[in-house]
């Protein structure tokens, strides 16, 4: 055992794969910055998308996570070269921005070809956002996701800041094409981080011969629901995740016909004030991993961040009156859930990850995004139908006051139903080890 005598040598290359991994995913949430933010500019103001179009583009990028997504979190943890297939995804996406980026630069583009580019998307990142996970997992302890984690976070909304500083100019300089164009090259960045790294092993409990047969995957896919099922908190916690979620959704919808059509933020400044919201990420990741450090129990920093988060989306509806004083409204009103939702981001890892083993990470975080994706979809829906019908800021005012509403009824159930048990003492009772970067790297596998 050629690593175990060498462990400075093994924590130094471990350290590296990690600095890869955060720059690769840094690099890439840089990208989508530009894409996140481009979409709705020119379905808005290029385009001329009705609220409920709008919807129709935000829906088709969760429609397949709600179909695939927990077949693919079973398919997932049986894949034994996660990197490998993190690269391919990467590729694909790159692929699928660059052709809409060609056709939006010959006036070819048109509002069904921006649902396309979401299903596309959406479809990639059934697999990429399970694998991210199970990837992260390989890559370090148990102990150490979350802060793993709250750095990795850091990153992209570091990036995110940066990335709305520039993407406004950029649209309007250059158009929609190029914004696009900036995440199909980050994309690539991404996958030529990951080709970087050290070659990684096999991932628990599958090997290069095993493949997955059709029965095999439909009686794993609801392993992460019997997890959350099972315990009082985490069944609260489901509804405290994802009604909050809808509505979170739903106001994502509504954000750029109101900023655009109700405040009347010019189009150049739009990004902008998303800069705010980058920063607040920030900010909110870096403090996660000093409070998780801190608090007894991340349960309880997640219930907190949760309520806060809530609390503060009151305030994009109350973006009104002149221009200056409506936007400083609009950038709480997106900045401040953006900074408690990173926190709580954060508090969730160790959470989910406490008591899962490694060979149903997978299927655990596919449940819960198929679940985001349910209670996004509906969301979505609900944003369009509810702006054309009542309006776009009556609509954000209801959505958010329904957001504060449930976290406010189901915080009793979930402070009531903690069993006393923290959430180290959890990962501590864990049977199945973790495989790390060093470990693995003795298979002699490629990446």
């Amino acid at each position: 055992m050629r690593w175990a005598s060498q462990p400075a040598t093994a924590d130094s290359a471990q350290r590296r794969d990690l600095n890869l991994y955060w720059w690769g995913q840094t690099t890439s949430a840089f990208g989508s910055v530009f894409s996140a933010v481009a979409v709705p500019v020119i379905a808005v103001v290029y385009l001329d998308a009705s609220p409920l179009q709008i919807g129709m583009i935000s829906a088709a990028s969760i429609l397949p996570m709600l179909i695939l997504g927990l077949p693919a979190g079973a398919v997932a943890d049986r894949i034994a070269r996660p990197r490998r297939m993190l690269m391919v995804l990467d590729a694909l996406s790159a692929l699928a921005v660059a052709v809409v980026a060609v056709g939006l630069a010959n006036n070819l583009a048109s509002v069904g070809w921006l649902i396309a580019l979401a299903t596309v998307q959406g479809c990639v990142a059934v697999l990429l956002e399970v694998l991210y996970f199970i990837h992260l997992r390989q890559l370090t302890s148990v102990a150490s996701v979350g802060r793993a984690r709250a750095r990795l976070q850091a990153g992209e909304f570091g990036a995110g800041f940066v990335g709305r500083l520039l993407v406004g100019p950029t649209i309007v300089v250059f158009g929609g094409a190029a914004a696009l164009a900036v995440d199909a090259v980050s994309y690539l960045l991404s996958a030529a981080a990951l080709l970087s790294m050290r070659p990684a092993g096999v991932a628990a409990d599958t090997s290069p011969h095993e493949r997955p047969d059709v029965g095999t995957v439909l009686r794993g896919m609801g392993a992460g629901l019997r997890l959350f099922v099972g315990d009082a908190f985490r069944r609260t916690l489901l509804v405290l995740l994802f009604l909050p979620g809808a509505t979170a959704a739903g106001v994502a919808v509504l954000t750029a016909p109101f900023l655009l059509r109700v405040v009347h933020v010019p189009t150049e400044a739009y990004g902008l004030l998303f800069s705010a919201a980058g920063l607040a990420g920030l900010g909110g990741s870096a403090l996660a991993g000093k409070l998780l450090d801190r608090w007894r129990d991340p349960r309880l920093l997640l219930l907190a961040a949760l309520l806060a988060s809530a609390v503060g989306g009151l305030l994009l509806p109350m973006a009104t009156g002149p221009l200056p004083v409506a936007a400083c409204f609009a950038i709480l009103g997106i900045s401040l859930p953006t900074f408690f939702g990173a926190i709580a981001n954060v508090a969730l890892s160790p959470v989910i990850v406490a008591g899962v083993s490694e060979s149903t990470t997978g299927r655990t975080v596919a449940m819960l995004h198929v679940l985001g994706a349910a209670s996004g979809l509906v969301g979505a829906f609900a944003g369009g139908v509810l702006g054309g019908w009542m309006g776009v800021r009556q609509a954000i005012w209801v959505l958010a006051g329904l957001a504060l509403g449930t976290v406010v009824l189901c915080l009793p159930a979930a402070v009531r139903s903690l069993d006393g048990r923290t959430v180290e003492a959890r990962c501590d009772d864990q049977s199945q080890p973790l495989h790390s970067s060093a470990n693995s790297a003795t298979a002699g596998g490629t990446a």
